[in-house]
C-alpha cells in the first residue's frame, strides 16, 4: 500500500518568457517501510518535489496523496498539522533554532506537539550514541 503518492504533477516557476516547467506529469508513489533515493543534479527539481510531496508547496496540476487523502486542496493549517504528526522532514536549511542544543530542540517541539513524542529516556539513548 503507497503512503505517499504524486500523480500528473506539474509546477512552473516564472511567468511568460521566462516560464520554467520544472516538474513536468510527475508521477511517484512510495510504500511504507521502504528507502527511496532522490537523485539527480542541481537544479532538476529534487527540492521541488520534496517539497510538494511533503505540503511545504503546492503543485500548480496534478494531485498528491497522503495516506490516501488528497492533500492537494489542504488549508496551509492542514498541512502544517499533517507535516508535524504525520510528516518527518528536514530540508537542506533545517531551519534549527541556532542557540538550543539538540536536547532543547527536542524541547521545543514537546511544547508545540504534545503527543507521540521521544520520550526523555529515548531521546538520552539517542544523545549517548
Amino acid at each position: 500500500m503507497s503512503v505517499i503518492e504524486l500523480k500528473n504533477i506539474n509546477k512552473y516557476f516564472g511567468k511568460d518568457t521566462a516560464q520554467v516547467h520544472v516538474l513536468r506529469d510527475l508521477n511517484f508513489t512510495a510504500e511504507k517501510g521502504k528507502l527511496i533515493l532522490i537523485l539527480g543534479p542541481s537544479g532538476s527539481g529534487k527540492s521541488t518535489f520534496l517539497t510538494i510531496a511533503g505540503g511545504l508547496q503546492s503543485a500548480d496540476s496534478g494531485q498528491v496523496m497522503i495516506n490516501d487523502k488528497d492533500i492537494s486542496a489542504f488549508s496551509a493549517k492542514e498541512r502544517d498539522n499533517l507535516r508535524l504528526n504525520q510528516i518527518g522532514f528536514i530540508l537542506q536549511a533545517y531551519n534549527l533554532v541556532p542557540y538550543l542544543t539538540v536536547a532543547e530542540q527536542f524541547t521545543l517541539v514537546d511544547k508545540i506537539k504534545k503527543v507521540n513524542n521521544l520520550s526523555k529516556e529515548a531521546l538520552n539513548q539517542l544523545l549517548i550514541k
